[in-house]
């Protein structure tokens, strides 16, 4: 794997700036000035490499999917049997949760839920394509069902992150797993 670009480096360091302003000082009030002095670049450069606020939501919204992804991905090769039980405690692990904490900033900008539609459509699609993600590990696994599974999955996800931020344990998360796992057999 080679070394990224200057051009990716840059890209990279701006996208850093825009979520730690979006975290510090939320979604409305993440200002090109904010991000390039949070980036330490010029206002210009930020034009210079996202034409606006659109394209910086967007390249910061497929970064998110890309750690989803790419955690689900590497779970899935991991797996030798697939099976609803795995991808529940999966989901439910220390693992998966620090991927989530990466993507804090995602709930940030839902929590913020006066957005334009087109952003809440691209909201939307973070979530959209973890399902889709979701979909092939259990099809691999013998789920029927799978959207509805999947989206149960993605809502447990969301609601796993909020309640582990709110202090629940590890002990709740295996509780949760178990009784999943004994619905899923009695259908």
């Amino acid at each position: 794997m080679g070394r990224k670009s200057k051009s990716e480096e840059k890209r990279h360091t701006i996208l850093n700036a825009f979520e730690s302003v979006i975290l510090r000082d939320g979604y409305a009030n993440a200002s090109q000035r904010k991000i390039a002095e949070e980036a330490g670049v010029n206002q210009p450069m930020i034009h210079h490499y996202f034409s606006g606020g659109d394209e910086l939501l967007s390249a910061l919204l497929e970064r998110i999917t890309e750690r989803y992804r790419d955690a689900l991905s590497s779970f899935a090769n991991t797996e030798a049997s697939p099976s609803l039980e795995s991808i529940l405690g999966f989901l439910c692990s220390e693992e998966f949760h620090q991927v989530s904490m990466q993507n804090e900033v995602m709930f940030c900008l839902i929590g913020q839920s006066k957005h334009h539609e087109t952003t809440i459509k691209q909201l939307s699609n973070v979530y959209h394509h973890l399902i889709e993600e979701l979909k092939k590990y259990l099809e691999l696994a013998g789920i029927k069902n799978l959207d509805q599974v999947a989206y149960t999955l993605m809502c447990i996800i969301i609601g796993h992150d909020w309640a582990k931020t709110l202090g629940f344990g590890e002990h709740k998360n295996k509780l949760m797993t178990e009784t999943l796992s004994t619905l899923a057999k009695t259908k």
